[in-house]
């Protein structure tokens, strides 16, 4: 059996971001990273521009593949861990092999959510979160006129727009009342659904796809689906992007889970030389003050690298993180963070708004807590900064919705200071 000083389960952004700060302390001690993907890491959220222009895998990873070798790094693709022994610290892997560890990183992200949908099995139903899904989608679109997304979140609608790039008809179905409802607020996805239908989408909010039908009872291939209402709509393609859950299950009899595995400021578990990361575990949301499974690329990256450091030895802190989301739909730039959907008991908004754009900004005793930006959204990261130091902007709030607000709307002690850098 090897043994191994560090081990980590996941070759994503959480993962990844780890294995880089390890090896930034200590560049000697044996590592290895085990991945269920057969590829090394690489940028998820671009899986899209797979579908839409071709994007191979090259261009999506995150280094080279000379940086597992460069580092030292044992890289197992295609593996998968099913089980932990805390006792004797053994990894099992679904071969059969066992490796021992010192330090273990749960980085194992979320897994799609997949409703029970009946006729979910049908050849042409797909999910959106991997390079394969991508593949697999962008191979069968030369026999799809038509797909149906289920679901009108930010991965549903990703694939939406990755779909009517290439030319095929697009109809977005979402339970909700309206689409990105926990990324946008009403004003800012009424204009995200503008720009999709002016994009040629049909959107169906309020409604749910009760069933994903073929042509005849014994048909393997999607042919239409059914919503609730009674409403057929033809299609060769469904995506089910419902939402994506914390993939835990390997943390189940071992640490301590909530919605997500249980993890310290220094992302450590409940259980001895185990630690998590990224959209796999529950951590602190410092906008809202509470606990939270926070499935977001840069809270993965910064909880990696805080669990990196802490196994090689290091005295780190996660500060914590929030919902941050910025990327185009359908032409329209749209970004937003922390709480979008705010209590008038509680909070304060700024508004500014006007042809093809909407600026908002959320406080709780003057200390910004969110933002939702539709149209330019150039301003985010220097309002996601003032939001995460918790400045208090009661002398100069106005000016965060001005068209103008920037670095130098600051006062002076705050661009001097490190500000944009936080």
């Amino acid at each position: 059996m090897n043994e191994y000083r560090y081990v980590i389960v996941g070759n994503s952004a959480g993962g990844y971001a780890a294995a880089r700060e390890i090896r930034r302390w200590d560049a000697s001690n044996r590592l290895l990273m085990i991945s269920d993907e057969p590829y090394p890491a690489y940028s998820r959220p671009l899986i899209a521009k797979h579908v839409s222009e071709g994007k191979p895998i090259d261009a999506m990873q995150l280094a080279p593949r000379s940086f597992y070798e460069k580092n030292g790094i044992d890289l197992r693709l295609s593996t998968r861990a099913v089980s932990i022994d805390t006792e004797s610290k053994v990894l099992r892997m679904h071969d059969g092999d066992t490796v021992a560890w010192d330090c273990l990183l749960l980085a194992t992200g979320g897994a799609p959510i997949v409703p029970p949908i009946p006729g979910r099995d049908r050849q042409g139903v797909f999910t959106f979160t991997t390079y394969d899904d991508a593949k697999a989608i962008a191979q069968q679109l030369p026999a799809v006129h038509h797909a149906v997304i289920v679901g009108g979140g930010f991965i549903g609608l990703s694939a939406a727009d990755a779909l009517r790039k290439r030319g095929i008809g697009v109809t977005v179905v979402e339970m909700q009342p309206r689409l990105l409802s926990t990324m946008l607020d009403m004003a800012a996805s009424n204009l995200a659904e503008d720009a999709a239908i002016s994009a040629g989408v049909s959107v169906a909010t309020g409604r749910r796809v009760v069933s994903i039908n073929g042509d005849h009872p014994q048909s393997h291939s999607v042919s239409s689906v059914t919503l609730d209402d009674g409403v057929r709509i033809q299609c060769e393609l469904v995506v089910l992007a419902v939402g994506v859950r914390p993939r835990a299950e390997l943390a189940e009899g071992v640490a301590s889970i909530g919605r997500g595995i249980l993890v310290d400021e220094s992302m450590r578990t409940t259980a001895r030389g185990i630690f998590a990361c990224g959209d796999a575990c529950q951590s602190h949301d410092f906008a809202r003050n509470e606990d939270a499974v926070l499935a977001i690329w840069p809270n993965a990256v910064a909880g990696g690298t805080v669990a990196g450091a802490t196994m090689a030895g290091q005295q780190h802190r996660y500060e914590g993180g929030t919902t941050l989301n910025a990327l185009p739909y359908f032409g329209l730039s749209v970004g937003s963070a922390g709480v979008v959907n705010h209590d008038p008991a509680i909070h304060e908004i700024l508004v500014a708004s006007g042809p093809g754009y909407y600026r908002k900004v959320v406080l709780r005793d003057n200390i910004i807590v969110g933002m939702v930006f539709a149209g330019d959204t150039s301003k985010c990261g220097l309002l996601y900064a003032l939001m995460k130091r918790k400045v208090d902007v009661r002398d100069w709030k106005e000016s965060l919705v001005s068209d103008n607000f920037g670095l130098l709307s600051l006062p002076a002690e705050l661009w001097r200071d490190d500000i944009t850098a936080r």
